[in-house]
């Protein structure tokens, strides 16, 4: 056809003026297009200074095309290292390293002709059906020549948005490698490439590559078979092919006719979205329906011209594709089939674990090795051959410790071993001191006694001295500015022994406001309190407080807050009489979970266990128990107790639900004390809470009659 340089690549449209481009891109017949337009369009509204460099290129690299020198040069076929940087924020497009592995293998028999449907086409095209005679393979080292599976995993919010911030997360080198980045939205598109022209030189490098939604990545797992050929288009883009209609991104169009793709081989067309007319003339010839490069649905081939240019592009120097294809890339890749042996890596799915549990180790190494040897650093060593069942097994520890597993793997000559440090922690029973008197005034957070965990690794519970329910230190998450919701993280404590025991209280304070002045700006941040009986193999949930209920402690406020005083803090008690947690093996979970609200304070956590006399008076301190009597009452009861310490005590009346009634402050002298306490006029079952200077506490179940 005629050649011809369409300005559409490298003209800036003021109609299109916006921050993103997701706005210009358009559904035909349920198939989301590609986003290669707008996206040089975008890239030309940031950096116009690379416009007429650009120009310049694409004018050369046409030239060069049109000449078919270059093509000519090499007779073999091109190898070109590809790298996959998944993009995720832990959801379904953290895909499979076996989809991305399926999106190469597609891309492949797409591009060498080997497609099982190749038969399909029709026998007006059949003699122009080009094997392209270019392979693509995954990475097997990274830029440093360390062993690499060829694909990167990057946790981040950006996954959402698909554009050029996010390919500034990593990339690795252009001119050694063919980066691709799956994510979840791709910018509004199916997926998008930029022209080599648009990315010749420094400045736009940066750029290169193309970016995959991840349900278009391959033919499995969130893909599918109708999906699978998205990579294969946008990949012919990278190497300069347009679309059969020309260089826009609106087929179905009139206009499309005298538009073309200055490849002699595809005749003009307007544009295809669907399937329905294999033999279509849209423009008085014969449309090529089947061509990867428009939008049908049912891809089955490359012409001889478009592999004649895009070999010259993969030739040639315009965006350093030529630097991919040679033998000292292909070596430093290490995409050349040799056996490489790399670090073993394996995943541990529990690193908390007590006594006597159980955890799952599964190999993750790459580079096929064909033997495994675990030391699971307790003395215990177990290694097999494929089918020995050692690529995924369980190890029981019977003694606390902390253990280094360890993973040797072999391939028949060489060997490597892979160390996770600190991978298993295995708890004792009752490794915590009771009572549990928590108000974070001393230590550090997490120790090996408090453990944190923080799935998204974006933020978690930490200690803070600028406000505290007593004392002067809480634990805080900066729940303010984040933009993740549902975002939940965990504060949880050791093992504490409460065999022997028929009551578990479990008090802590926390703070909370909503965000915003009105109603309409409230959030339902949610602050979940769970217990175990079995060291955290099950949690069961005993109290969670929501944002929009009871866990605001204060007003509103339309700003990060901080609490500033002990009366902008709420208090509850927890009361566990269950057999199932009466064990060596009893933890509390705090969790929080984030609707994308305000700052959340816990503090002054206490757990008690009653039942037994002589651990009642040893947690309090004391030389004689405290009594409650009479118990059950119908008008009043007195408080018997001692203390060491003068100053201010204070009574706490609760509900059985744990809602505070009233609080009570005396100031007391050091020594014996008497202190009636009137009964409620409502009978029913109460909490009792006293609290002396010296932070000795008790609590009784009171049963008013």
């Amino acid at each position: 056809m005629t050649f011809s340089l369409s300005p559409c690549t490298l003209t800036l449209l003021l109609s299109l003026l916006s921050t993103s481009f997701i706005a210009q891109t358009h559904t035909h017949d349920g198939v989301t297009p590609c986003g290669l337009n707008h996206a040089e369009e975008m890239l030309f509204m940031r950096r116009p200074e690379t416009r007429d460099a650009a120009m310049e290129a694409t004018r050369a690299l046409e030239l060069e095309t049109q000449q078919g020198a270059t093509a000519a040069q090499r007779e073999d076929v091109l190898i070109i290292p590809i790298v996959f940087h998944v993009i995720h924020f832990n959801g379904p497009e953290n895909i499979s390293s076996a989809q991305v592995q399926d999106a190469v293998d597609v891309l492949n028999t797409n591009f060498r002709a080997l497609n099982a449907n190749i038969d399909e086409v029709i026998p007006e095209f059949e003699d122009i059906v080009a094997d392209i005679e270019i392979e693509f393979r995954l990475a097997q080292r990274d830029p440093n020549g360390n062993c690499h599976p060829g694909i990167n995993r990057i946790v981040s919010e950006l996954t959402y948005v698909g554009d050029s911030e996010m390919k500034e997360l990593i990339q690795w080198p252009r001119n050694k490698y063919l980066n691709v980045w799956v994510c979840e939205y791709a910018a509004g598109a199916a997926g998008y490439a930029l022209y080599p022209g648009s990315v010749n030189g420094n400045q736009n490098a940066d750029q290169d590559g193309i970016v995959l939604q991840h349900s278009y990545c391959g033919s499995i797992g969130t893909a599918n078979l109708y999906r699978s050929r998205t990579l294969t288009h946008e990949v012919g883009h990278w190497l300069n092919l347009r679309h059969p209609w020309g260089n826009s991104n609106n087929p179905g169009l009139a206009g499309n006719c005298d538009e073309d793709d200055n490849v002699s081989d595809t005749p003009n067309t307007i544009g295809w979205t669907n399937c329905g007319n294999l033999y279509g003339e849209t423009c008085g010839s014969l449309d090529n329906v089947q061509n990867y490069m428009d939008y049908s649905y049912c891809g089955r081939m490359f012409t001889q011209g478009q592999k004649d240019r895009m070999r010259t592009a993969a030739l040639s120097s315009v965006a350093q594709r030529n630097q991919l294809s040679t033998a000292a890339n292909l070596q430093a890749t290490g995409v050349l089939g040799e056996d490489i042996l790399c670090e073993a890596t394996f995943d541990v799915d529990r690193r908390l674990i007590c006594v006597g549990d159980s955890v799952k180790f599964t190999d993750q190494s790459y580079h096929s090795p064909s033997s495994w040897s675990w030391n699971f650093g307790d003395g215990t060593v177990m290694a097999g051959a494929a089918g020995d069942g050692v690529q995924e097994l369980y190890h029981t520890y019977t003694e606390a410790g902390l253990y280094d597993v360890t993973l040797t793997v072999g391939n028949g000559t060489d060997e490597v071993a892979g160390t996770v440090t600190e991978a298993v922690y295995v708890m004792d029973a009752g490794e915590m001191d009771l009572p549990l008197s928590q108000g974070f005034e001393a230590g550090e957070f997490p120790s090996n006694q408090w453990f944190i965990e923080d799935p998204l690794n974006d933020g978690t519970w930490e200690l803070t001295d600028d406000a505290a329910a007593t004392g002067s230190r809480s634990m805080f998450i900066e729940n303010w500015g984040n933009n993740v919701e549902f975002n939940d993280d965990f504060l949880r404590t050791a093992t504490m022994d409460m065999s022997g025991m028929t009551e578990i209280h479990v008090n802590y304070k926390w703070a909370y406001v909503h965000k915003g002045t009105s109603e309409a700006s409230e959030t339902d941040d949610r602050l979940r309190v769970s217990v175990t009986g079995d060291c955290g193999n099950d949690w069961d949930l005993r109290r969670m407080h929501r944002g929009f209920t009871d866990l605001p402690s204060a007003d509103p406020t339309p700003f990060p807050w901080t609490p500033s005083g002990p009366e902008e803090w709420n208090e509850y008690t927890i009361v566990l009489d269950n057999e199932e947690y009466l064990t060596e093996f009893f933890r509390v979970q705090f969790e929080f979970e984030s609707r994308l609200g305000n700052n959340i304070f816990l503090d002054d956590i206490n757990v008690q266990g009653f039942g037994n006399t002589d651990v009642a008076e040893a947690m309090n301190g004391l030389t004689k128990s405290w009594t409650l009597a009479p118990n059950p009452a119908a008008m009043s009861s007195v408080i018997s107790f001692q203390t060491r310490e003068g100053g201010m005590a204070e009574l706490t009346l609760q509900d059985a639900s744990g809602r505070v009634l009233s609080s009570t402050p005396q100031t007391l002298s050091a020594g014996s004390h008497d202190w009636q306490v009137d009964a409620p006029e409502t009978p029913g079952v109460y909490l009792l809470r006293l609290t002396t200077a010296g932070g000795a506490q008790r609590t009784w179940r009171w049963v008013i009659q």
